[in-house]
């Protein structure tokens, strides 16, 4: 990894939420805080300022296609690379288009490449 992150993860499910949490610092060296849901979650992007979100698709409440896109319409997240998780193989292309994405990453994920997965999808732009 060519640097460490700051990340938000977002993510209904607490014992996937702190494996990708410890998995992504001990990996990698990344500083993952997390959230419950989705409302907690684009608070704590607004209080924490992270590096990127990662925010799982299918939460109970406020799905991930909306806490994408109310990140995304907000001045002061908008620049946050926002990335979703999701075991769904069939994917709303207008929703997807709505929330901002930097890109996909399908469950199950190889928590071994996680960390590197995360940043070529954060560093992409930066390529092309």
């Amino acid at each position: 990894m060519s640097r460490s992150y700051r990340a938000v993860l977002i993510e209904d499910d607490a014992d996937l939420r702190r494996l990708v949490q410890v998995s992504l610092k001990f990996t990698a060296g990344w500083d993952v805080e997390g959230a419950p849901n989705g409302a907690s979650g684009i608070e704590l992007v607004r209080r924490a300022s992270p590096d990127v979100v990662l925010v799982d698709l299918m939460m109970p409440g406020m799905d991930g296609y909306e806490v994408c896109r109310v990140l995304k319409d907000d001045p002061a997240t908008e620049p946050i690379p926002r990335i979703l998780f999701t075991a769904r193989k069939n994917l709303d292309d207008a929703k997807l288009a709505e929330s901002g994405l930097a890109g996909v990453i399908a469950k199950p994920f190889d928590l071994d490449t996680l960390a590197g997965q995360i940043e070529a999808l954060c560093t992409r732009d930066e390529h092309d």
